[in-house]
């Protein structure tokens, strides 16, 4: 399965970036996203679900869930653009300070409550049915244990009828075996282009900088931001207990969410003063000119020597997705 191409994976969160030469072949064969195709592949699978769990012998009817209502919102949205200084500024990374926060506060309440069509049908079965219903639903999903540092590899197999809807609908696109040479060419300029010594030398640069700032312990320069996004998953993590059953009320989650906003609450100031100091470092040590310049030339190169491969790419996927 093949990923971003160099140029476009190099600068996610820092403001739309313009596409490298190989992060066209990409848009060509994939499009860029588009709401009203979201709809319809989530649509697709609840449909496929259906159709899975008729195979298992169970009802099932497909919950349209752009019908539920509710509002979301986009970084076009917000007063200021993502990945500025700006940005960085008000919201840090956009992790414990929320961007969105005030517009879901001052949403209207949805018109309608949300109502699992299939709640009746389920209520309606013995423990024993319920049991297996779900189980053909999500399968028997295995997730790793807490502590736990061997590596997760999900499989949709695993995972009932919704995995494998998921899968046909999302997964299967990206899978190309006929191609599996071509694209591994494809992900390895990643790697290639952070091992560039341009790239090594705007890296150190960097680093520097931002222990000047007072940030210390970075080898990368994503660490930064990494590192206090693990921060506040740990907040999270620490706030549910292991144990959590049905027994737990709304009062309960409510406690919890208090807990949670209060200790996140302590770490805003903490995060854009980190952020800002990033930006600004990376500005210094111009780590993204440096990232685009070299990605750009790597894939120009890439394209130049694989151009038939990738038309021929681009036409397969394009053939069965269309």
């Amino acid at each position: 399965m093949a990923g971003c191409g160099a140029g476009d994976k190099a600068n996610v969160g820092r403001g739309e970036e313009e596409l490298g030469p190989l992060g066209e072949f990409y848009e060509r064969a994939y499009g860029s996203f588009d709401d009203d195709q979201a709809d319809r592949d989530m649509m697709r699978v609840e449909e496929v679900t259906a159709e899975c769990m008729a195979e298992q012998g169970f009802e099932y009817e497909p919950v349209d869930w752009n019908s539920q209502g509710g509002v979301s919102y986009s970084d076009e949205d917000l007063d200021v653009e993502w990945g500025s200084r700006e940005f960085a500024e008000t919201y840090g990374y956009g992790i414990a300070n929320d961007p969105f926060a005030e517009l879901h506060e001052s949403a209207p309440p949805p018109e309608q409550e949300f109502v699992d069509p299939n709640q009746k049908y389920v209520e309606a079965m013995s423990p024993a049915e319920q049991e297996a219903y779900y189980l053909a639903l999500y399968g028997d999903q295995q997730f790793p244990e807490d502590g736990s540092e061997e590596e997760f590899e999900y499989d949709w197999k695993q995972n009932g009828c919704q995995g494998k809807a998921q899968y046909e609908v999302y997964e299967s696109r990206m899978d190309n075996p006929e191609f599996a040479s071509l694209e591994e060419e494809m992900n390895s300029l990643w790697e290639r282009t952070q091992q560039d010594p341009r790239m090594t030398e705007a890296t150190t640069a960097w680093i520097d900088c931002m222990g000047d700032a007072g940030h210390t312990g970075l080898a990368a320069v994503d660490d930064a931001q990494n590192q206090f996004s693990e921060k506040v998953n740990a907040v999270y993590e620490d706030a549910y207990p292991s144990d959590m059953g049905e027994e737990m009320t709304e009062e309960d989650f409510r406690a919890i969410d208090a807990g949670i906003q209060e200790k996140l609450a302590g770490l805003k100031e903490e995060e854009i003063a980190t952020a800002v100091a990033d930006f600004d470092c990376r500005e210094e040590a111009k780590v993204d000119e440096t990232r685009k310049k070299v990605s750009f030339e790597l894939e120009q190169d890439f394209v130049d020597t694989h151009r038939d491969e990738l038309e021929a790419w681009v036409e397969a996927i394009s053939a069965r997705n269309s």
